[in-house]
């Protein structure tokens, strides 16, 4: 939104958005494009998909242009022919690598050193239009899919705002993507934020990373499910996976290889603390106790 507004030259007719979801005790949360569009006089409107009346709705306002950044539907093909064509998919990856649902986390998960956002034609086949612009940046480390995709909002934006100009006098035709280099970054499962401690602890950090801030990744102790906001990878001497320990002033599991340090969880029923703050609190706790248990 701010990266179109950022253009000049254009005329906002409408937002096309997710309807509002529920949130924390029953409340609904607003998309955040929703807000924007608000405080600038934009109208918004929120089907549960482009079809029917919600289509017909779109189609009267006569588009010139579409842009869309992780709407989270297909776009009707009717719709871009509507606009003759001219439409732009903002997506927070390196096309071709990683099209679908959740780049950032996939980029995250497969241990990627760097990501960005792409500029591309868009098409109603999911994600795969001609490329138009790219934009690189390194990925931190340590850093989660909420950071970087707060990051590559503002990336999206200011990339959008610098191409868009050009391309209204001239619509270029792009660069097609290479169907052998392309991987897909399907939604994530909130299963499979379960910390299996058979794996290696540099693959659990990117787990941990890629599901914060949702849908959370997880263990159990003594029955409860606690979440892992934050960790680090340690080594130290090899003991049975799963084991539960203190060391340096911090709680650590041994994984599949190294110690997953737990440097900020958040125990079912209460607030985010320290993984140090969550064992002062543990009564009784041996150095033989085992995560999951």
């Amino acid at each position: 939104m701010k990266g179109l507004a950022d253009a000049g030259t254009l005329a906002l007719v409408g937002v096309v958005t997710q309807p509002d979801r529920p949130a924390h005790r029953g409340a609904l949360r607003e998309p955040p494009v929703k807000e924007r569009a608000r405080t600038i006089g934009v109208p918004v409107f929120q089907p549960a998909g482009l079809r029917g009346t919600a289509l017909e709705t779109v189609l009267a306002l006569r588009p010139e242009l579409l842009v869309w950044a992780a709407y989270g539907n297909r776009i009707p093909a009717t719709l871009i022919q509507a606009a003759a064509g001219h439409a732009i998919n903002v997506h927070a990856s390196l096309l071709p690598r990683w099209r679908g649902a959740a780049p950032i986390a996939h980029a995250i998960l497969a241990g990627d050193r760097e990501t960005g956002v792409t500029l591309m034609l868009g098409t109603a086949e999911l994600d795969a239009g001609p490329i138009l612009a790219q934009r690189r940046t390194a990925i931190a480390s340590g850093e989660t899919r909420g950071q970087l995709e707060t990051r590559l909002a503002a990336v999206g934006g200011a990339l959008l705002a610098d191409e868009l100009p050009r391309y209204l006098g001239a619509w270029p035709l792009g660069t097609p993507q290479d169907p052998a280099q392309v991987t897909h970054g399907p939604k994530l499962d909130p299963r499979a934020g379960a910390l299996d401690f058979s794996r290696t602890a540099e693959e659990l950090t990117r787990i941990v990373r890629a599901y914060t801030p949702d849908p959370g990744a997880y263990t159990t102790f003594r029955g409860q499910r606690v979440v892992v906001l934050r960790a680090t990878v340690n080594g130290g001497r090899g003991v049975e996976r799963g084991t539960l320990a203190i060391r340096d002033g911090a709680p650590q599991v041994a994984a599949g290889a190294g110690w997953l340090r737990l440097d900020e969880v958040k125990p079912a029923g209460k607030r985010a603390m320290s993984g140090a703050e969550w064992a002062r609190g543990l009564r009784g706790l041996s150095g033989d106790e085992r995560v999951p248990s």
